[in-house]
C-alpha cells in the first residue's frame, strides 16, 4: 500500500494511467513507478490482475536493468512472457525532470495471448507456416509483489546462462555473476546484497568488495569474461 501521499508530479500522472486503462480496456495493465520510492515503487495501478500487483509492489527485473541503463536506454517496447505464462507487449515510458533525472516509470503491459493463440491456430489451419517473428515473446520478465523474489529470479537465470552452482563456482566466475547482476539493476534497491550473498554463499563484505572492483573505471581482468551472452 502506498502510505506517504504523493508529490505534485505523481498527482498530475494519475489521470493519464486511468485514461489509458480505461482507452485500452481490462487487457491493458496501466503502472506508474515513483523512482524515490524504490523498491516499493508502483504508486497507480490499473487492471493489475494482468500481473498480479498493486499499488506500493515492486519494480521487474527488466525495469531495473533497464534503470541501470538509463542514460543510454530506448523506452522498452517487446513482447514478454510473465511468470504465469501471459504473453505481453510491454511499454515503458522514463518520464525525467527538467535536468533529465528519471523520476518515474509509466509502463502498459498488454495481455496479447489469447490474440496470439489465436493467430497460431489460424496460421496452423491455414498451413502458412509458424507465427511470425513479431509476435514470438522475446525473453520472460519477473512480475512479483515481493523485490526478494525479484531479485531471486535474476540469480536464477544468471546462474542458469552459465550452467553451474553456487557450490562448484570459483571466484571468478562468482564474481562474474555478481557483475551481471550490477549490469541488470539487481543492486539498485537496498539490502539485495544480502541476498546474493546468501544466494553465492559468501559474506557481505565479500559482495561489496566484488562490486568495488567491478566498478572501477580500469576494471578488466577474469570477471569481465564472458559478457552478457
Amino acid at each position: 500500500m502506498v502510505t506517504q501521499p504523493l508529490d505534485t508530479r505523481m498527482n498530475a500522472l494519475l489521470p493519464i494511467v486511468q485514461g489509458l486503462a480505461e482507452m485500452f480496456g481490462p487487457d491493458c495493465e496501466v503502472v506508474l513507478h515513483d523512482l524515490s520510492r524504490l523498491p516499493h515503487s508502483i504508486v497507480a495501478i490499473e487492471n493489475g490482475h494482468v500481473t498480479g500487483r498493486t499499488a506500493g509492489d515492486v519494480p521487474t527485473d527488466l525495469m531495473l536493468r533497464t534503470l541501470r541503463a538509463a542514460d543510454d536506454a530506448d523506452d522498452v517496447r517487446l513482447y514478454v512472457t510473465s511468470s504465469d505464462g501471459k504473453i505481453l507487449k510491454s511499454l515503458a515510458v522514463t518520464l525525467r525532470d527538467e535536468e533529465g533525472r528519471a523520476f518515474a516509470i509509466l509502463g502498459l503491459n498488454y495481455d496479447l495471448s489469447d490474440v496470439v493463440q489465436t493467430q497460431r491456430t489460424l496460421a496452423n489451419f491455414a498451413a502458412v507456416g509458424r507465427l511470425g517473428s513479431e509476435t514470438v515473446p522475446e525473453r520472460e520478465e519477473i512480475f512479483a509483489g515481493d523485490i526478494r523474489d525479484v531479485v531471486a529470479g535474476m540469480i536464477a537465470k544468471i546462474l542458469n546462462e552459465m550452467g553451474k552452482t553456487p557450490g562448484i563456482m570459483s571466484r571468478e566466475e562468482k564474481m562474474e555473476v555478481v557483475k551481471r547482476l550490477e549490469e541488470r539493476g539487481a543492486f539498485l534497491v537496498k539490502r539485495s546484497a544480502e541476498q546474493v550473498a546468501e544466494a553465492l554463499d559468501l559474506s557481505r563484505y565479500t559482495i561489496f568488495s566484488y562490486l568495488k572492483e567491478i566498478r572501477r573505471p580500469d576494471a578488466a581482468g577474469p570477471a569481465t569474461r564472458g559478457g552478457e551472452g
